[in-house]
């Protein structure tokens, strides 16, 4: 542990609104635990991706760098003069953004050690734009936190120099604790009483006008109600495109984390192309259908809670909601009590430092 009482021990960087959610259970711990600070890079930073997710989880960061573009040079580049002079033992960083990526860069740089929160993730596939970075991220990292035994698997095959430790998946605590919250309050919002919950925002979807308009064609085969809370950029690329969503198809504008979640837990299944929905979904015992080809969350899929279903599927999306609606999820692969578990490695860590 290094001296003074000004030094810092940890300092977390996040970027995006998943960040924010899945380190809202943590985040108060390691700051009970450690001299630590909580860094917010501003790659995402509109106020519905940002703000009232912070306001949501009740977690605020230490320092906002508001930089408003997901550039790694620029993000790295802000960071580096007050990390320099926080000059933390450890940097940790979660999963695969930009923003993660431009962190490990500035610890490298300042020689501080990388801790790597949701390592061994992959979907296999180098078209995917996170997965250069997830790889290089765990090759630099000293400490992996595996979030599944399949991630600690392909760790396990890989040029991995770090320690690796299977801790689970730190969107467990955050969903189930604020599930159960979310169940309690009144979602001001007229939904049906049995629906679908859609998502879409990956760019190879929704930037795309023939995948957009494929996928509209799916939605309006389904024989339910889709509650659909539009993106920002998908709303944007609608209008562009000129391309009308299905009656079936109730959009909604952005939401809170807590309405989400409640909008996930009484859905019947959820369509997304979204990662941190898929590991949600699971946890709440929810089917998912994922609007891609691949996937970085084969555990989901191997345990039959999960199907592929990209926009160029010629089969019947209705066919394939109907056999998953009837899925029984009874296992959860990602773990429990998570957060203290990471808390409890990085505790030995930094005391033996």
């Amino acid at each position: 542990m290094r001296e003074g009482k000004d030094k810092t021990d940890l300092v977390t960087v996040a970027g995006t609104r998943p960040e924010i959610i899945k380190l809202a259970q943590i985040i108060p711990l390691l700051n009970k635990q450690f001299r630590h600070k909580f860094v917010y890079t501003g790659q995402h930073f509109s106020s519905n991706m940002k703000e009232i997710f912070f306001e949501n989880l009740g977690i605020q960061p230490d320092y906002d760098f508001k930089c408003n573009t997901s550039d790694i040079d620029f993000i790295k580049n802000a960071m580096v003069p007050t990390l320099t002079k926080i000059n933390p033992q450890y940097i940790n960083v979660y999963g695969d953004t930009n923003s993660s990526m431009a962190a490990a860069l500035v610890a490298e740089k300042i020689g501080s050690k990388i801790i790597h929160i949701e390592a061994g993730v992959r979907d296999f596939d180098y078209a995917v734009p996170e997965e250069g970075l997830r790889i290089k991220i765990d090759q630099m990292s000293s400490y992996l936190f595996a979030p599944s035994e399949f991630c600690r698997t392909v760790l396990s095959y890989e040029d991995i120099h770090g320690e690796v430790y299977m801790t689970g998946n730190l969107i467990v605590d955050v969903c189930k604790r604020l599930s159960q919250i979310a169940h309690k309050m009144h979602l001001e919002i007229d939904i049906p009483n049995e629906y679908l919950l859609l998502t879409l925002h990956r760019p190879e979807n929704v930037d795309n006008p023939v995948n957009l308009r494929l996928l509209c064609k799916h939605f309006e085969n389904v024989e339910y109600k889709i509650v659909f809370p539009v993106h920002p950029r998908t709303r944007q690329n609608l209008l562009k495109n000129d391309i009308q969503l299905p009656a079936n198809v109730l959009p909604l504008g952005p939401l809170g984390y807590m309405d989400f979640l409640q909008l996930l837990k009484n859905c019947r299944l959820v369509l997304s192309d979204s990662g941190g929905i898929q590991e949600e979904a699971v946890v709440l015992k929810k089917p998912c259908i994922t609007l891609r080809h691949t996937s970085a969350r084969w555990e989901t899929i191997l345990l039959n809670a999960n199907i592929l279903y990209p926009p160029d599927r010629q089969d019947s999306l209705q066919e394939i909601v109907e056999k998953m609606i009837s899925a029984k999820i009874d296992k959860n692969p990602y773990g429990e009590d998570v957060a203290n578990k990471i808390v409890d490695i990085l505790k030995d860590v930094v005391s033996n430092s």
